[in-house]
């Protein structure tokens, strides 16, 4: 690289004058305005106090004015300490190394070092030492958004940097080293520690007289708190990587940003420890438009220890369960129906991989309306094999999953299980799809501006039908409980999302009127311990939903034309017999009303033959094994014990004690321990027994 004889100033102009166009939110409230770094035009040498030029080099580079750019006296230094420790201790950069960095920078590897070192050499045989400080004076970071000294002073001091006191100074020389580690606001006891070490170099230097090391030592200095000019930040660097023009006005509404930055910060602390939870983010998009109304990249932008500058919004993450009500919604177009049976037992997909269900048990014959609130992944991956790998995955980029951009064969069956990975700002953009009744809109982050495309992604019957599953409170119980973060007291239709491993949690949730999705986990990719989509995501999703509600306010779910209410019996999904015990109501599209009768219960007299085989116990088998879950309610947890060849009468004993509860399925609250199962009942008008059925409850 060689550097042209233009002043250095102009050089780094690009950096500094480029001032930012003004961000608003929906309300004109400013997101970030013109900052300290943009607002501050670059200044001269003689502008700089001489108090932080002095102690700049007792910080960074003692030798500064008698080598030619690059200290080898340092270099060696840091080779020996780098090499005794194992890791790297000392850097070794000269204040010309630093400026040669900021106008080139460079990836931090020996090639990188060699190649600045080069660059640091050739500026100190075009320049002379006034011009090289003052382009690191106006080139260096002092901190986020704070890029030279003079936005530095402003920012923390309220002062041009030429009215800087000595204590002053030396707080802000200490910066360039980590401008997070030693921030002053975030870190106070380390950045005043190096500001005393400074000090203390100034006075050994003989930079400083003992009066003037005495005076400053014994200062007080007063760090202004940082203004609120740069509000949603994530969502500030996406919009003005965008943007055109001064002063943009954006979607966003600060009071939505604010409540979900303070919900997710909040239940990320509640997480941290014991769970390894560092971070999480969150999205609110407007229905109506597709407009960004909160978007939380991260809990604390600042952050440099959990990585708070990556933007969770826009991360490529596995989704876990959260796809499910598009594989639903593609199964539904295909004839299927909410209450059709679905088999929830041992299955061996593609590859040889045999799906477990999130509680590790299975469940034998179940409602597709059940399967999806309950999350079961058996069901699913069996779905994924009746619609087929390929179509599932057209179905999910209608509805805007573009990430997903590897073929069908690459993923298979396990995309009904979110083996892919998607980013949160498209999962959020589907599930508000689902709530306008199946159409997908692009978000929008600029108020007024021209809106994508819009296109229908599934029917307007489908989407009702997956909301009116996913909005199913006594659906989802016997997996979550009846009293789960999505019990709200409002229309609230929602779904979560686990990785197996655990490096994952997403819970998504919408009304008519907006869309929220949270996710939650650690940015280096570690697992999370003991957490789940419904104990990780969720309490911060509900949380937020609260605050939206009071805000936008909900309604109900509009049924659209064609959606009819039938009777059927909850075993068998058709319309009940006179036999059937109980009904319930389900939906359907008018075009696929559920046909025949259930003939799953008949009167004893009726059977034209009796019972093939001896009375078993058909679930639990003998040797399972399940878990009780500590994330669910322990109210909410029972085998339901399901008798075969058998007439009425059945009566149940667990342990040798008998149930009150009888009939062919009964409900057993989970009890830790090793235990027998087996029912009596009549048999050709004889009692019978059945053998028993061991099984273990694990904690």
């Amino acid at each position: 690289m060689t550097f042209p004889a233009a002043p250095l100033l102009l050089l780094l102009l690009p950096a500094l004058a480029g001032a930012a166009p003004e961000l608003t939110d929906r309300h004109g409230l400013p997101l970030r305005v013109r900052s300290a770094e943009a607002s501050s035009s670059p200044v001269k040498l003689q502008d700089i106090s001489p108090w932080l030029i002095l102690a700049t080099v007792a910080a960074e580079d003692k030798r500064f004015f008698s080598h030619s750019g690059v200290d080898l006296r340092s270099v060696a230094r840091a080779v020996w300490q780098n090499s005794r420790n194992g890791r790297t201790v000392s850097g070794a950069s000269t204040i010309t190394q630093q400026l040669a960095r900021a106008l080139e920078p460079r990836p931090r590897t020996f090639a990188g070092k060699i190649s600045e070192m080069l660059s640091a050499l050739r500026l100190e045989a075009g320049r002379s030492k006034e011009e090289i400080l003052e382009g690191y004076f106006n080139g260096v970071s002092y901190g986020p958004r704070l890029t030279g000294a003079e936005a530095a002073a402003r920012d923390y001091f309220g002062l041009p940097a030429r009215d800087l006191s000595l204590a002053q100074a030396a707080l802000l020389a200490g910066l360039p080293k980590s401008p997070v580690n030693y921030d002053p606001r975030r870190n106070p006891k380390a950045a005043f520690a190096r500001q005393r070490l400074i000090l203390r170099r100034l006075l050994d230097l003989g930079l400083a007289d003992e009066e003037n090391y005495r005076l400053a030592a014994g200062e007080t200095v007063t760090v202004r708190e940082r203004e609120a000019l740069f509000e949603a930040p994530h969502f500030a660097r996406y919009a003005l990587a965008r943007a055109r023009g001064e002063k943009i006005k954006t979607t966003l509404d600060s009071r939505a940003q604010e409540g979900a930055a303070r919900a997710l910060k909040n239940h990320l602390a509640s997480l941290a420890g014991a769970h390894h939870v560092t971070n999480g983010a969150a999205l609110v998009l407007d229905n109506a438009t597709g407009g960004v109304l909160a978007w939380v990249g991260s809990a604390d932008f600042f952050d440099e220890r959990d990585a708070g500058q990556v933007d969770g919004v826009t991360a490529l993450r596995q989704p876990g369960s959260a796809l499910k009500p598009f594989l639903y919604a593609l199964a539904l177009s295909k004839g299927a129906r909410t209450s059709d049976l679905i088999d929830d037992s041992p299955i061996f997909a593609a590859g040889g991989h045999a799906p477990l269900n999130y509680d590790k048990t299975y469940h034998g014959r179940v409602r597709l309306r059940e399967a999806l609130a309950c999350s079961y992944n058996v069901p699913a991956v069996r779905l994924a094999q009746r619609v087929g790998p390929a179509a599932f995955l057209a179905k999910l980029r209608d509805f805007g999953f573009d990430s997903l951009d590897k073929p069908a064969d690459h993923y298979g069956e396990g995309l009904a299980l979110g083996n892919g990975e998607v980013r949160l700002l498209e999962l959020a953009g589907a599930y508000a799809a689902l709530a306008r009744g199946g159409v997908w809109l692009p978000a929008r982050w600029e108020d007024g501006a021209p809106g994508g495309a819009a296109r229908r992604a599934i029917g307007r019957t489908e989407a009702y039908l997956v909301t009116s599953m996913l909005s199913d409170n006594s659906a989802r119980a016997p997996a979550f409980g009846l009293n789960s973060p999505f019990n709200l007291p409002f229309d609230f239709a929602a779904k979560t999302g686990t990785t197996k491993d655990y490096r994952d949690n997403w819970a998504v949730g919408y009304t008519p009127e907006w869309t929220a999705a949270v996710w939650v986990g650690n940015f280096d990719g570690s697992p999370m311990r003991r957490v789940s989509g419904i104990s990780g995501a969720a309490p911060a999703l509900k949380e937020i939903a609260l605050v939206l509600r009071k805000l936008y306010g909900s309604s109900q779910f509009q049924r659209p034309p064609g959606i009819k209410t039938v009777r059927v019996c909850p075993v068998s999904g058709l319309p009940p017999s006179q036999f059937c015990p109980s009904g319930m109501d389900e939906l359907y599209g008018a075009a696929n009303l559920p046909q025949g009768q259930c003939s799953e219960h008949r009167p004893p007299e009726a059977s034209a033959a009796p019972p093939a085989g001896k009375p078993v116990v058909k679930f639990p088998s003998d040797g399972d094994i399940f878990r009780i879950d500590p994330q669910t309610p322990r109210a909410a947890q029972a085998l339901f014990f399901k008798a075969e060849g058998a007439e009425a009468e059945i009566v149940w004993a667990v342990d040798g004690k008998e149930l009150t509860e009888r009939g062919p399925s009964v409900a057993w609250p989970l009890a830790p321990g090793r235990h027998t199962v087996s029912f009596k009942a009549l048999r050709d008008g004889k009692p019978a027994a059945s053998r028993a059925a061991r099984f273990t409850v694990i904690e």
